[in-house]
C-alpha cells in the first residue's frame, strides 16, 4: 500500500477484505491489531477503518500495508459509493539520461559543540543514548528482563550519575539541556516502574506481540478453484466470529484498565498538590504501569518521582545522621549509600559516602568511586581530593595516592592532613 505525502494511506476509499483461506485465529495479533482486522469486512474504505480508534491512523496505515504484503487481506474489486473513482495514473517521463550518483553528504556535526559546558565524549553519549530512548525499558537500562532490584538500582544509579540534570547546575549546555533531561526523564521511568514488583509485572505484560505471519505464502496448501475458496471464505468468517468475542472481551479488559489507571492518577495527583510526595508516586507509577503510553501521565510522572525521590533522600539521611552519632557506622553506611541512590548529584554525600566506608574498610573500590564522583562534582575541593589519596594509599596505590594528595596541596597549602600522608608514602 502506498503512502501519501502526509503519511496517510493512498486511495483511502479502497475496500480491505479477508484473503481467501486466512483464518483470522491463526494470526498472532495484539488487541488492537485484532480490533482493526475484525473491521476489515470487505465494505469498510481505508478512510474509515483509520478513524475508528483502535491504533492512531499511522499504526493503522502500516498495519494494512503489512497484511496486504504477506497476503492476509486483498482488496475488493469496488470501491465505496463516497468515494471519487480514481483517475488514471498519468504516463511515465521519458526516460533521462542517468546521472551519477551524488557521493552521500556527510552529516552535518552542528549536533557537537566544543565550546559547551560539555565535553565532546559526553555530547556524543547524549547522542548515542538518546536513540535507544525507545527500547523496552530493560534494554534501556542495560539489565536482563528478569534482573533483581539490585541490578536495576545499580544501573540507574549509573546512569543518573551521568544524566541527572543537577549534575550539570549553572553549566552552560546549549540544546543539550533539554536532551539531558529528555533522557534522565526515560531512565527514571525506567528505573521507578522495573524496581516496583507490581507494577514490573503490569508494564512487561504489555510488550508487543511478534508480527503477524504470513497466511498465505507462495506455495501454501490451498484447494484450488472458486469452491475451494468458497470454502475458505466461510471457514475464515466463522474463525473471525469467534475470535471477535475473544476480542470483545480483550477490549472490555484494556478499557478497565484505562479506567484503573485514571482513577490512581487523579489520586495521585491530589496527593501531589498536599505535599505527600510518596503516595503520590505511588498512585502515579500504577497509573503508568496501567496505561504505559499515556502521554499526560508520563508527562507528571519525572516531576512527582524527583520530589518522592528528595523525600527519600530525606528521610534516609536523616537516619544515616543518627546512626552515625550513635556509632552505628555499618547503618550509617547503608542509609548514605542508599541515599546516594536518590541524590547522585550530591557531592557532600558522596564524599561522607566515601570516606565512611573507607573507615571502616568495607570496600574500597566503592569508596574510591564515592570520592571521585565527589571530586568530579566539585573539582577545586581539597578535602575530596585528600580523601581519595587517603583511599588509593589503603589500597596499596602509591603512584595515584601521591597525585591526588600533590593536588589537594595545591588547592589548600594549609592541610596539614595531607601534607603528613604524603611524607608517609
Amino acid at each position: 500500500m502506498r503512502l501519501g505525502k502526509d503519511g496517510t494511506s493512498a486511495g483511502a476509499d479502497r475496500l480491505p477484505r479477508l484473503a481467501p483461506g486466512c483464518d483470522p485465529a491463526s494470526l498472532s495479533l495484539t488487541p488492537s491489531e485484532g480490533y482493526l482486522l475484525s473491521r476489515i469486512d470487505g465494505m469498510t474504505p481505508l478512510s474509515l477503518l483509520r478513524q475508528m480508534g483502535a491504533l492512531p491512523p499511522s499504526e493503522v496505515d502500516r498495519c494494512i500495508a503489512r497484511w496486504e504484503k504477506e497476503g492476509v487481506i486483498v482488496y475488493a474489486g469496488r470501491t465505496s459509493a463516497l468515494a471519487r473513482p480514481e483517475l488514471p495514473p498519468p504516463p511515465p517521463p521519458p526516460k533521462a539520461k542517468a546521472a551519477k550518483p551524488a557521493a552521500a553528504a556527510k552529516p552535518p556535526s552542528v549536533d557537537i559543540d566544543p565550546s559547551l559546558d560539555l565535553s565532546v565524549e559526553m555530547q556524543e553519549r547524549v547522542i548515542e543514548f538518546e536513540g535507544k530512548l525507545a527500547l523496552p525499558y530493560h534494554e534501556l537500562l542495560g539489565v536482563a528482563r528478569d534482573a533483581d532490584v539490585r541490578a536495576i538500582k545499580m544501573a540507574y544509579f549509573g546512569l543518573s550519575k551521568q544524566f541527572h540534570p543537577d549534575r550539570y547546575f549553572r553549566r552552560n549546555l546549549g540544546p543539550y539541556a533539554l536532551r539531558v533531561e529528555k533522557i534522565f526523564k526515560k531512565v527514571l521511568e525506567a528505573y521507578e516502574l522495573l524496581s516496583d514488583p507490581a507494577t514490573r509485572a503490569e508494564v512487561q505484560s504489555q510488550v508487543a506481540a511478534p508480527a503477524v505471519p504470513a497466511a498465505a505464502q507462495p506455495g501454501s496448501a490451498v484447494a484450488p478453484g472458486a469452491a475451494a475458496a468458497a470454502a475458505g471464505a466461510a471457514a475464515a468468517a466463522r474463525n473471525l466470529r469467534r475470535r471477535l468475542h475473544s476480542l470483545g472481551r480483550t477490549n472490555q479488559a484494556l478499557e478497565d484498565r484505562k479506567r484503573k489507571a485514571k482513577s490512581f492518577f487523579e489520586s495521585g495527583m491530589a496527593a501531589f498538590k498536599k505535599e505527600r510526595w510518596l503516595e503520590a508516586a505511588g498512585s502515579v507509577r500504577l497509573a503508568l504501569a496501567f496505561d504505559p503510553e499515556n502521554e499526560v501521565y508520563k508527562g507528571e510522572f519525572a516531576d512527582v518521582q524527583r520530589k518522592a525521590h528528595e523525600e527519600r533522600a530525606r528521610v534516609l539521611l536523616k537516619e544515616a545522621d543518627g546512626c552515625y552519632e550513635l556509632g552505628d557506622y555499618k547503618e550509617a553506611l547503608r542509609a548514605y549509600e542508599d541515599a546516594l541512590h536518590y541524590r547522585p548529584f550530591d557531592a557532600e554525600l558522596a564524599f561522607k559516602t566515601a570516606r565512611l566506608s573507607w573507615k571502616l574498610g568495607a570496600d574500597l573500590r566503592k569508596a574510591k568511586e564515592y570520592a571521585m564522583a565527589a571530586c568530579e562534582l566539585v573539582p577545586e575541593n581539597a578535602t575530596y581530593h585528600r580523601v581519595l589519596g587517603q583511599i588509593y594509599k589503603a589500597a596499596g596505590l602509591a603512584a595515584n595516592a601521591k597525585r591526588e594528595l600533590q593536588h589537594a596541596l595545591r588547592l589548600d597549602p594549609s592541610d596539614a592532613e595531607a601534607k603528613q600522608e604524603l611524607k608517609s608514602l
